[in-house]
């Protein structure tokens, strides 16, 4: 089996904050400041979907804010972790960008463990939080006070589907209600002949973790997931090594080229035909629709088999710095992504969904509508292999441990990887 490469979407975190003590310019000495004329964001927004979503945050805050000039400080590449990488460097040399994008839950948290970005919680009136889930709040909330704003939902507990192979293969095409034991026979038949059953974007870490995390929530729900977040999840138990025997039946069937693509290449992929079912978050499928619309027809999402009573969910948020001298900026441009039509309209570009439950949703699509749907409707969690349920350490730990069984299938060293990182990260108070 090929090594794949590892892309550390918590680089900038865990750095920042495993240097804190010594870095005391990982957050800005500077106080906040009054009215100025302008705004730094930055992100790792810049592909087909992206951009064009990122533009209607901007856009939002300048319609608003028309003598501000907005520095749009996108990096592009490594699926985000080139972001951070800048990131890291300007924070430890105490010049942040005044906002900038992360993810939610424990990615938030260790930022704030840093001492790098400002609590918000003057914007979560009770007009907004009225307005999210208790989940969402409670994502962006460090001991009660909060330090990030939520753009949006994607659902990452998602099985992508080429129909047109499947259809032309008489198998049956899969839906929210297909039994995790249906689609492993799915992925034999379409095996048997002749075809490649899955594409995975083995380049990219977060994918092959996302994998295995799909196969996991199936085989141990919301239940497992409690226990996973209060740290008393048997590592060793029979759910995971049953997770794990199923998740190497299907890797051993993807695209043998999968180790060498990105999260967004396997997409195409998939939309060329090369392959019958993809695992990704839903943001794949709008970024097919966006830059391959006439291949996106082919296209069907569903729920991960077996795990349609959860939604496992990737909140993208924007957090900012801690002492910024455009922090009035910063904090309006946040106030701004809270606005429901602001969090329609970037919904409809960007193939996510609002959090908010007051917003708009009728010029979603039909995708987009179910996805409404579970997460209004089903228990919302946090994703592993996003690093919103963990610390970034146990993130990092979660891919060693994917890739370790990718490429040994030795299911007892997998365990020992996590519960090395379960004993050995215990955060402290927020400073």
């Amino acid at each position: 089996m090929k090594t794949h490469n590892r892309r550390m979407m918590t680089l900038g975190v865990a750095i920042c904050a495993a240097g804190a003590m010594a870095l005391t310019s990982c957050s800005s000495d500077q106080q906040s400041g009054g009215e100025t004329d302008a705004l730094e964001v930055l992100s790792w927004w810049t592909s087909a979907s992206e951009q064009p979503a990122l533009d209607v945050l901007l856009d939002g805050f300048s319609a608003e804010h028309e003598g501000v000039n907005v520095t749009n400080s996108s990096v592009a590449g490594g699926s985000g972790s080139n972001a951070q990488v800048v990131l890291t460097s300007r924070l430890a040399s105490g010049n942040p960008p005044d906002v900038w994008q992360t993810l939610s839950g424990g990615n938030v948290e260790a930022w704030v463990r840093a001492a790098s970005i400002a609590d918000v919680s003057a914007l979560y009136t009770p007009e907004v939080t009225d307005a999210l889930p208790d989940a969402v709040v409670d994502s962006m909330s460090v001991d009660g006070k909060q330090y990030g704003v939520p753009t949006g939902a994607h659902r990452a507990n998602v099985l992508l589907a080429n129909t047109a192979v499947l259809d032309e293969l008489g198998i049956t095409l899969p839906t929210d209600d297909t039994t995790l034991d249906e689609f492993l026979a799915d992925i034999e038949k379409v095996s048997a002949a002749g075809a490649t059953p899955m594409c995975l974007g083995g380049k990219d870490s977060f994918t092959v973790a996302g994998l295995f995390e799909s196969v996991l929530l199936a085989h141990v729900g919301q239940d497992g997931w409690d226990r996973i977040s209060n740290d008393r999840f048997n590592w060793s138990g029979d759910d995971v090594q049953a997770a794990l025997a199923d998740f190497g039946t299907i890797v051993d069937t993807v695209d043998p080229q999968s180790w060498s693509m990105t999260w967004d290449q396997a997409a195409t992929s998939l939309a060329e035909g090369d392959c019958a079912f993809e695992q990704m978050n839903d943001s794949a499928y709008a970024e097919l629709r966006a830059a391959y619309p006439d291949d996106a027809e082919d296209i069907i999402a569903v729920a991960f088999p077996g795990t349609s009573d959860t939604f496992l969910a990737v909140i993208d948020t924007f957090v900012q710095a801690k002492g910024t001298v455009n922090s009035a900026n910063a904090t309006a441009f946040q106030e701004a992504i809270l606005d429901p039509t602001v969090q329609s309209d970037f919904s409809v570009v960007k193939g996510s969904i609002p959090v908010r439950l007051d917003a708009d949703v009728s010029e979603l699509d039909d995708e987009q509508l179910e996805s409404v749907d579970a997460f209004r409707e089903l228990p919302i969690l946090q994703s592993i292999s996003y690093g919103e349920l963990v610390s970034p350490a146990f993130q990092q730990g979660f891919f060693d441990a994917v890739d370790s069984f990718v490429n040994s299938r030795d299911a007892s060293s997998f365990a020992e990887i996590l519960v090395d990182r379960v004993t050995g990260d215990r955060p402290g108070p927020a400073g």
